[in-house]
């Protein structure tokens, strides 16, 4: 892929995901890796997952336990970061071509965030609905289109790395006290909601634009 291609992509996903359905379907996948940070962030620590939920709105939570004051910040703080690294780890494989890989992984970590975690019926509906639109294209689809969606995957994830991240740094500015995981944060370790929200948004900025243009450019 080269750095024009590259420009068109995220191009793309930027109108794509200010589709109103389509872009919100696209948008989830994104929301779903933010929930992953946080519960594999909580197994790590020694902690437990109950469940996951994600809403049309884009929005998700997950219900984890944790064993101390230490497990409960860092999993407060895996989500952006680890949603953010996933962006670039895909963009990573898809410059490389290892579209197959990605869908195997994709396929799989839906159908696992569908067996185990996810326990609301949006997030459900969602699940199978991405699950089978995805093996449509690859089941059916020419090679040249499976690889043209995984890139428009690949940009999408990317835009909504920082869209997200730009999102909570806004609300950490505007309104403190519902800031999500700024909020959580400022609880746990009494840093202000503007410093976690500027913190997630200066490491978005990083592996969702920084690397990304290292990759693309070298």
């Amino acid at each position: 892929m080269t750095i024009s291609q590259a420009v068109l992509f995220i191009g793309a996903a930027v109108l794509l995901t200010c589709v109103p359905v389509a872009g919100k379907y696209f948008r989830v996948l994104n929301t779903l890796f933010h929930e992953i940070g946080h519960v594999l962030t909580s197994l790590l620590f020694g902690g437990g997952i109950h469940q996951v939920r994600l809403f049309w709105d884009t929005s998700g939570v997950a219900y984890t336990t944790s064993a101390n004051r230490v497990a409960v910040i860092v999993t407060s703080l895996a989500g952006y970061p680890f949603a953010s690294v996933v962006a670039y780890l895909v963009a990573w494989a898809s410059m490389n071509d290892y579209t197959e890989w990605l869908y195997y992984g994709l396929f799989m970590i839906l159908a696992i965030s569908l067996v185990f975690w996810v326990r609301n019926w949006f997030g459900f509906f969602w699940l199978v609905a991405f699950f089978a639109g995805t093996a449509a294209v690859y089941m059916y689809a020419s090679g040249t289109i499976q690889q043209t969606y995984m890139h428009m995957i690949t940009a999408v994830l990317l835009v909504e790395s920082i869209r997200s991240s730009w999102v909570i740094f806004y609300l950490s500015l505007i309104s403190p006290q519902k800031a999500g995981d700024a909020t959580a944060l400022k609880r746990s370790t009494g840093l202000s909601s503007r410093f976690w929200g500027l913190l997630f948004l200066v490491q978005a900025l990083y592996f969702g634009i920084y690397l990304p243009g290292k990759l693309f450019a070298g």
